[in-house]
């Protein structure tokens, strides 16, 4: 037990709490909407239930003029129902480790309540690409300044110029809707797209739609779409990792049968 706990008259028996005086009482403080609680909350037992109720709004934002308190055993049976404002909280004989129940009356109340709980109502603000690279103290901007200080302390070998028509041969012989081969790995796949990102390097890229979940994307490169497939069955390769020929996709019901044969 703290120092701290001690200086408040709080003492531990076993694995139950006391709270040390006949003037106070520790309970568990519960809520019918929300899933936790605040355990081992000390109150003092002349204070009446409407101040009661004004330190409960604090941990759980009901307003204290639409709440109801209840006053539960340790197992939840219910000894007081409805706790009148005007008495003070000794009058209901409360006891170290039972609860103390809040009911919100608001008919929104669990509306309100996933609105302040549910993170993923919350709008998630996105930077685009082309924003993030005009701050000029992004980690990218920081990481390109070590860059180009080990290149000019001959640290680094010099920047080499990507040739915005790279793979232009290779991209020439596949068109969109051919079947092929991904390496590496073997992956069957469907070409999707054939041209330049600019959000990408420079040159010729190929889009393609995996026959099976091995992609990292749905189509979209940096943000931006270029066709359109089930998420992770999207992926961009230069032409040069790309054999198009008959690849026709795989019979799941024809291997079953082979294993079935086994």
């Amino acid at each position: 037990m703290s120092t701290v706990a001690r200086s408040l008259g709080i003492v531990r028996e076993g694995d139950e709490i006391k709270s040390g005086s006949d003037d106070s009482v520790i309970l568990h403080v519960t809520h019918n909407v929300f899933e936790s609680g605040v355990m081992e909350k000390r109150f003092d037992k002349h204070l009446t239930i409407a101040e009661v109720k004004w330190k409960v709004q604090t941990h759980f934002g009901t307003d204290s003029s639409l709440m109801i308190l209840q006053l539960k055993t340790s197992d939840g049976q219910t000894l007081a129902d409805n706790m009148d404002d005007g008495k003070m909280l000794g009058f209901y004989s409360p006891q170290d480790g039972q609860i103390l129940h809040a009911v919100d009356l608001d008919p929104n109340a669990k509306q309100n309540v996933r609105g302040w709980t549910d993170v993923s109502l919350v709008q998630k603000y996105e930077m685009t690409d082309e924003d993030y690279a005009k701050r000029d103290n992004s980690v990218r901007q920081e990481k390109l300044k070590r860059m180009e200080k080990l290149r000019a302390e001959g640290k680094l070998p010099e920047k080499k110029e990507v040739d915005p028509e790279a793979f232009a041969e290779d991209a020439a012989k596949i068109k969109v809707g051919d079947r092929c081969i991904v390496f590496p790995g073997d992956r069957k796949a469907t070409i999707r797209y054939v041209g330049k990102i600019p959000e990408l390097k420079p040159g010729y890229w190929v889009g393609v739609e995996f026959d099976e979940p091995v992609g990292k994307n749905d189509g979209k490169a940096k943000q931006k779409r270029y066709f359109e497939c089930q998420p992770n069955y999207g992926g961009f390769t230069t032409p040069d990792k790309v054999t198009v020929g008959d690849f026709p996709p795989n019979d799941i019901m024809a291997e079953l049968a082979e294993l079935d044969e086994l």
